[in-house]
């Protein structure tokens, strides 16, 4: 699988990713196909089956996002749709109801950043902190913890990368499926 984090910030988003492909037992270091890619003006962060990413990285027409649009609205009313016509156009079929198998996705768009699940619901979390894959808890231990030991709750851009990245190294210490190098993306709103 993968891990892979994110990060809301005020006006910013940072995503990080290991780069170890793990399929059935064996193991492909591919900085050649990245886990996070920017589509237009929207970065996507790819956690599980190839298959429905690669469609994203090459077939999706992403939605415009105007800055006075509600972003929520905006996931719910255009960028969803949007994914599944292209799934569908791309002869993609999964089971939405199988939590187990399938994907995940980090998308930001304008400094926004929502995690869709592979039944294509979508959240965002209050505290701004995502971490998925089999890696994705011990990512998200290590950010919590930085979060406490912290004077600031809100990160600037710079720690917020800094601390993405040793999330990903925690996890790449305790889960047999992440490994190095590690890929760090940001995005500024406007």
């Amino acid at each position: 699988m993968t891990t892979l984090t994110g990060y809301q910030g005020d006006g910013f988003v940072v995503l990080a990713a290991d780069s170890q492909i793990t399929e059935d037992n064996l193991i492909t270091i591919s900085t050649k196909t990245p886990k996070i890619l920017t589509r237009g003006k929207y970065l996507i962060g790819i956690v599980g089956d190839s298959r429905p990413g690669d469609i994203l990285a090459y077939n999706w027409n992403p939605p415009a996002f105007k800055p006075a649009d509600d972003p929520v609205q905006h996931m719910g009313r255009k960028v969803i749709p949007s994914i599944v016509r292209a799934f569908s156009d791309g002869n993609y079929t999964w089971d939405r109801a199988d939590k187990e198998s399938g994907f995940d996705y980090l998308i930001a768009f304008n400094g926004h950043l929502f995690h869709i699940a592979c039944d294509m619901s979508f959240i965002q979390s209050d505290y701004g902190m995502y971490g998925l894959g089999t890696g994705g808890q011990f990512a998200m231990g290590y950010l919590w913890a930085m979060k406490d030991a912290t004077t600031e709750y809100e990160w600037d851009t710079d720690s917020a990368q800094m601390f993405l990245t040793d999330a990903v190294k925690c996890a790449t210490i305790f889960d047999v499926n992440t490994g190095l190098p590690i890929q760090v993306e940001l995005q500024k709103r406007g």
